[in-house]
């Protein structure tokens, strides 16, 4: 009981300050809201703070548990080809259910199924690379800077409607029902596997997960040079009864009841599958990932449904406004305010730094991380929403900024690297995808006029991109100034010991 108070009370100060936010910006005329929208909204935050809850609760004894399970009886079986195939499928599966992709999918004018089986079978690929590299106790920064290098020579060789795209598929592909299931399988494969093991082995997954949707977009986008990116904008409306929102994102073949169960039902049928083989729990064991798994649904279910009714409307309809009032600079610095309290309600963040605090022993504490990480989207989105009205390339960001990440990485302990790399996958989950990229969208329709619909391909698409780079630096600076705090300790503690034996010498 007093454990779910405390997740409780963490999903309430999780989401309150984005409601803050908002009111804020409401009762000072900043942003204009019809009444019923307001309500939607308000309603919203409530089913927000009662999903992040049920999805915490459920997700440590589910998905994170099954994670485990299978990442440490895999290697026991000492069969590379089961470790393909297992790990294959599981990727592929998660990925093409996964909700934050759907919401990517509908947004584009390529074939949603073709692209949700290309991102699901280029998870599906990585992860078992990033497995591989696990078994072999390989240095992580050496297999990314050479998939991150393909990665930019693909960029050079598409068109660049397709490169904003292409970035932003690897953020939206690490949603909450991916990240708990791979960060668990890699906690499961580092702590079974023999020799020498050390806590960034226990990362690293996430950050793979998240290259391969990049590159399949972008091979996949080479094939498609001569179709013509654009974006259909949907104003949002006024709606006459305040639960309508809500009822049509729950029904029909999308909504959300139907999609979180195709996202949750493959995970557990292959889980079960391979449990009735290879693993064999008691009964009790069974039961308790059953009741996990229900939790999960449900608190997805509220979460998702909140977010499609209230925040993805209300973040538009605040880009729109701001963007008429042609403030630019409240426009950056609402941004970035956003951007700093929707990181604290993703729920795949929470899990991620509980994770991080448990496998460093402390080490790297969990608000440390949740700080950083929360501060390096607030500088992304002020970047983002700059975009908007600008319009300057997205490889002026990207570019320097994985240079900067990449150098970090070799003056930072590795567990700082792999924390940063899974870290951009994690942050750019349903808050960032639904509610802020909306807000980049709603800007960029304004400011773009007439040319909006390819425009918002351009500027307004690559704000998940940049939310994925931010912590890649911020965590990793994090880590520099640990190691040279650390470091400044051993120099003051070796001074004074030298005082020490120096005091004792006898001079003649």
């Amino acid at each position: 009981m007093r454990q779910a108070l405390l997740k409780l009370k963490d999903s309430l100060l999780s989401t309150l300050p984005v409601l803050v936010v908002v009111l804020v910006l409401y009762f000072a005329k900043v942003a204009n809201f019809e009444s019923n929208q307001l309500w939607v909204f308000g309603i919203s935050v409530v089913f927000v703070i009662i999903g992040m809850w049920l999805f915490n609760m459920g997700s440590e004894t589910s998905m994170s548990r099954m994670g485990e399970l299978i990442g440490s009886s895999i290697t026991k079986k000492r069969s590379m080809a089961m470790l393909v195939i297992i790990f294959f499928l599981f990727g592929a599966f998660i990925t093409m259910a996964e909700p934050d992709l759907s919401v990517l999918a509908d947004q584009v004018p390529i074939d949603s199924t073709v692209l949700t089986v290309s991102i699901g079978v280029g998870v599906g690929i990585f992860l078992v690379i990033g497995a591989i590299r696990i078994l072999l106790q390989k240095p992580l920064t050496l297999w990314l800077l050479a998939f991150y290098g393909l990665m930019f020579a693909l960029c050079c060789l598409v068109d660049y409607a397709y490169v904003p795209l292409s970035l932003d598929s690897g953020g939206v592909t690490t949603g909450p029902i991916t990240v708990p299931f791979i960060l668990s399988i890699g906690l499961g494969l580092a702590a079974s596997r023999s020799g020498k093991k050390t806590d960034a082995d226990s990362f690293g997954l996430v950050a793979f997960s998240s290259i391969g949707p990049i590159l399949v977009v972008l091979i996949l986008s080479i094939f498609l040079k001569n179709q013509a990116l654009v974006y259909e904008y949907s104003a949002p409306t006024n709606p006459d009864n305040v639960f309508v929102p809500f009822w049509h994102a729950l029904g029909g073949m999308n909504g959300t009841l139907m999609k979180v169960a195709t996202s949750l039902v493959p995970i557990v049928v292959l889980f079960l599958i391979y449990e009735l083989i290879f693993i064999k729990l008691s009964a009790r064991k069974l039961l308790s990932l059953f009741i996990g798994v229900v939790l999960v649904y449900v608190g997805l279910v509220f979460f998702l449904t909140a977010v499609d009714a209230g925040f993805l409307p209300v973040g538009k309809i605040m880009g729109q406004e701001i963007a008429q009032s042609g403030n630019k600079i409240i426009l950056v610095v609402v941004g970035a305010v956003l951007g700093i309290v929707a990181v604290f309600a993703e729920p795949a963040v929470h899990v991620l730094t509980d994770q991080i605090e448990t496998v460093s022993n402390g080490s790297v504490k969990k608000l440390a991380v949740l700080f950083s990480i929360a501060i390096g989207n607030g500088v992304a989105i002020a970047i983002a929403m700059m975009r908007t009205f600008m319009g300057f390339s997205l490889f002026y960001v990207v570019v320097p900024g994985y240079f900067i990440a990449f150098l970090l990485s070799f003056f930072v302990k590795p567990i700082y690297t792999a924390i940063a790399f899974d870290s951009g996958g994690v942050v750019s989950g349903p808050m960032n995808s639904t509610f802020i990229q909306p807000f980049a969208i709603g800007a960029c329709f304004i400011f773009a006029g007439a040319n909006s619909s390819t425009e918002i391909m351009k500027n307004a698409f690559g704000t998940i991109a940049i939310v994925a780079l931010m912590p890649l630096i911020m965590i990793q600076l994090l880590g520099l100034t640990g190691t040279v705090k650390e470091k400044y300790r051993m120099s003051v503690a070796r001074k004074r010991i030298a005082d020490a034996y120096d005091d004792q010498i006898i001079h003649f």
